[in-house]
């Protein structure tokens, strides 16, 4: 979904989203162009996600600050920070392990996994993605924050069918392996 009040951008993506093709002459492509458009399945659900949104948004908040209530004592992780002028939705529960935790994102991931908690890791940043250092981008390039936090960070579990009692078991061995 692209929003904006630029007439000029909204023409330019209506044209990336259609295979470019040029209004005076379809099928004529003076630019590179994707087929994102929408079929109407997928508009209708895409709506109806739209109208549950406030509901949503509501569970993912309840799910973050749960968790957030629950680790904040934990020594060795950083958790999401909230500010007064930016809520946080919550779109997932990540948290990142200090250096001095003794532990990394696969090897601590591997020990919640052992106790039935399924997480996932935080991206690579794209300087370290395979598809563009193939391609020669990034060449010898370093950002230490984006590696530092893909190493040492990974998500709990926050889908919008998690159970309080499920948050407990993953609070609980987030606790148990970190102290």
């Amino acid at each position: 979904m692209v929003l904006t009040n630029d007439p000029r951008i909204a023409d330019q993506a209506r044209s990336l989203r259609n295979l470019c093709f040029r209004r005076e002459r379809r099928f004529y492509h003076t630019e590179l162009g994707h087929n994102f458009r929408l079929t109407n399945l997928q508009a209708a659900i895409g709506l109806a996600q739209i109208e549950r949104m406030p509901e949503t948004i509501a569970k993912k908040r309840w799910i973050g600050e749960t968790y957030t209530r629950r680790l904040k004592h934990i020594p060795h992780i950083q958790l999401p920070l909230e500010e007064t002028w930016a809520r946080q939705v919550y779109w997932m529960y990540g948290l990142v392990l200090d250096e001095n935790s003794g532990h990394n994102a696969v090897e601590f991931a591997r020990r919640l996994n052992n106790d039935g908690v399924e997480t996932r890791p935080f991206f690579l940043g794209m300087h370290e993605q395979p598809a563009f250092k193939n391609k020669g981008f990034f060449k010898e390039e370093k950002y230490p924050i984006a590696e530092r936090i893909a190493r040492q960070g990974l998500y709990l579990p926050s889908g919008l069918t998690l159970t309080e009692a499920q948050m407990d078991a993953v609070c609980r061995s987030v606790e148990k392996i970190l102290t």
